[in-house]
């Protein structure tokens, strides 16, 4: 069997769920309890690069609003020092809904399928979100990501957003895979209500197998009206 760095599969498998401009999301492995406005589109766009294992991700993203959901479907090309080219695909959905003027709650499923073992994988996601204030929110999510001839894992994470003026958002999170824990700290600058770019640094902790690993992202999203 071909061997491919655990810490690109974990990451590869978090990217299946991603939400849009103005909350958790993005390149962000936390998600949040929100989904698009009413005929509505987003398209997302990043890179990642790990110094240190040579690897790198492209992602290409898109999601639009239909009906009381959201769906949406992704492309992704990973490299890593001495391994193989993965490609991953995935198509989502994902529901929410608000319980009081404060907290929200939603539900999201992915499938994924790449060109290596394991070639197919399902994740089902619970966010929860609460915004205390207009300018704060804190996303929760519990998640199980089933995978095709490997074990399955939960997942869980906590991400805390801050925008302290209309230009500028920080973000800091705390996600475990099943197997190990990552780390980031991340800058989003808005350009405008349609436009935003996203700058973070993520680390990912050493196990008995895989050496520590630290990556940079950088991401651009662009929300739109839905064509059709």
């Amino acid at each position: 069997m071909l061997a491919i760095p655990t810490v690109l599969v974990a990451l590869l498998a978090g990217l299946l769920l991603s939400s849009h401009c103005h909350a958790a999301g993005g390149h962000h492995a936390v998600d949040d309890a929100a989904i698009l406005d009413p005929d509505q589109c987003t398209l997302e766009l990043w890179v990642e690069h790990a110094h240190q294992q040579r690897r790198r991700l492209q992602h290409a993203g898109g999601a639009c609003r239909i009906a009381a959901v959201e769906l949406g479907v992704s492309l992704d090309r990973g490299t890593a020092t001495d391994s193989p080219t993965l490609h991953p695909h995935a198509a989502q959905v994902k529901w929410a809904k608000a319980l009081s003027p404060t907290w929200s709650i939603g539900a999201a499923a992915a499938v994924g399928w790449q060109s290596l073992a394991p070639k197919r994988q399902a994740l089902l996601v619970i966010p929860v979100s609460w915004a205390p204030r207009h300018d704060l929110a804190v996303h929760l999510n519990v998640g199980r990501a089933l995978r095709a001839g490997s074990p399955d894992r939960w997942q869980r994470g906590v991400a805390v957003e801050w925008q302290p003026v209309p230009e500028w958002q920080g973000l800091a999170e705390v996600f475990h895979d099943g197997q190990r824990p990552l780390a980031r700290v991340g800058l989003r600058r808005f350009l405008g209500e349609k436009l935003s770019l996203d700058l973070s640094r993520a680390r990912a902790r050493a196990t008995g197998t895989t050496p520590r690993e630290d990556w940079w992202s950088l991401g651009l999203n662009w929300d739109f009206g839905r064509p059709f």
